[in-house]
């Protein structure tokens, strides 16, 4: 009789265990996939490769602009900055883009054609090269492209 009477404790035992088990392995899980999604690496691209092959002239023109929001770009040693507007830039310096969220475009407006190159962090890439009058640094930092623009 005793040990019936101990079988009912034992299962509510067992009940109560694996129901506080399962309610807190619920909240568990939850908690890496914020923590997951909030330690996400940025994909930054460091341009430190930089020349104008074939120039006609000395006077640099070269305009960088985004596709979309959330790209953020820094020229030379300067701070990542939200790139709200289109960039003119009157001589070559080092560039680091931020495309996590966003292409970035770098347009070369005056004679000859860009030659860029530098290391990716975060990205699928880990270096990238590009030649041409319009380069585009693709978002995610899978790499980049150039763009055929008709003159």
């Amino acid at each position: 009789m005793t040990r019936l009477q101990r079988a009912p404790r034992a299962l509510c035992v067992g009940l109560l265990a694996a129901a506080f088990a399962t309610v807190s392995g619920a909240w568990m899980s939850a908690k890496p996939l914020a923590v997951h999604a909030a330690s996400r690496m940025a994909a930054i691209v460091h341009l430190t490769e930089l020349n104008i092959r074939d120039p006609k002239d000395a006077n640099v023109s070269v305009i960088v602009y985004a596709s979309g929001p959330g790209a953020r770009v820094a020229v030379g040693t300067g701070e990542l900055a939200p790139l709200t507007d289109t960039l003119r830039l009157t001589a070559l310096e080092p560039i680091t883009a931020d495309v996590s969220e966003s292409d970035v475009h770098i347009r070369l407006l005056s004679t000859g054609r860009l030659k860029v190159g530098g290391a990716v962090q975060g990205g699928r890439a880990i270096h990238l090269t590009a030649t041409g009058r319009h380069i585009v640094l693709l978002k995610g930092g899978t790499g980049a492209d150039t763009i055929t623009d008709p003159e």
